[in-house]
């Protein structure tokens, strides 16, 4: 029998109705694989590296990361230190590990996209207080956005330059931030891609109820298809994407043009499962399976 571990935020309080990671579970369960579930303070090293997993019968046992055929790493950002040491330890495991260990750490989810800036929209990573001015001032309206969050919380239009908040965002100048020319087309909405390696399984359009802060929690979930471009951006990012050991990612597209690559903790599979009839975790766990044998 197959075992896996998912690594992830405390279960107890993610929302059953809609997460993506106890669809994963529940569907890998019904398939006959033993999950187990741990957070990452449960991972450890003493002679090997270890985990303090949490059976589905709800009683804690350790267990050499080494003994699983599958690790999946979901807990979500900030990417913070704890979450880096984390990555450290999975390394260790000598299993394999969904997305991989090393390209969550060479990989930051912003940063991750400037190697295919044809398809962004203009761009800065900076803590310079001039280009950052001199950006707002070249491109107009822009979002300012930190490169540790997650789910918007940290991004901020400007119309003009805004000392006090670009110092704010950069930390007084010492924090880098990725700034973008405002895409108009987010109030039209800010379309969710879920890839399972390099093949495109779906998708939807999160159009935000108020504001422009497009994501699951604040939006409308709508039916949508890839266009031509956005197809070539699958198309082109797909072989990178495994190249690196990143198997499931949820990619981010504004007016067509890429914004962000989520690889910690893709979400969308349950809203785009309903909206499209079709059972993705289903579809992702045998994917995970293949790569698992």
């Amino acid at each position: 029998m197959m075992k896996w571990l998912v690594v992830l935020d405390p279960i107890e309080a993610l929302i059953a109705k809609t997460d993506t990671s106890i669809a994963l579970i529940d569907m890998a369960r019904r398939k006959g694989i033993e999950v187990e579930v741990a957070t990452i303070e449960k991972l450890f090293f003493e002679e090997y590296a270890a985990v303090l997993a949490t059976e589905e019968s709800g009683s804690e046992q350790v267990r050499p990361l080494g003994d699983y055929s599958l690790i999946l790493m979901r807990k979500e950002p900030p990417y913070d230190m704890a979450f880096h040491y984390a990555t450290q330890l999975l390394s260790l495991s000598g299993t394999l590990v969904v997305n991989s260990p090393a390209a969550l750490r060479d990989f930051n989810e912003k940063l991750i996209v400037l190697p295919f800036k044809r398809f962004m929209p203009p761009t800065l990573v900076s803590s310079d207080m001039g280009l950052l001015s001199r950006f707002i001032e070249q491109q107009g309206m822009c979002v300012v956005k930190a490169l540790d969050s997650f789910q918007g919380k940290s991004v901020r239009k400007l119309g003009t330059v805004d000392e006090h908040t670009l110092q704010a965002a950069t930390d007084g100048g010492r924090m880098p931030v990725m700034i973008q020319k405002f895409e108009e087309r987010v109030f039209e909405g800010d379309k969710r891609v879920i890839m399972a390696g390099d093949r495109f399984l779906g998708a939807a359009m999160r159009r935000p109820k108020q504001g422009y802060h497009a994501n699951f929690a604040n939006s409308d979930a709508l039916k949508t298809e890839l266009t031509p471009r956005e197809q070539e951006i699958v198309d082109t990012l797909g072989p990178w994407l495994v190249e690196q050991g990143i198997h499931f990612v949820g990619l981010d597209l504004i007016g067509e043009q890429l914004t962000e690559i989520n690889t910690t903790c893709p979400t969308g599979i349950v809203q785009i499962s309903e909206l499209d009839g079709r059972p993705l975790a289903e579809e992702i766990v045998d994917y995970f399976i293949t790569l698992a044998n």
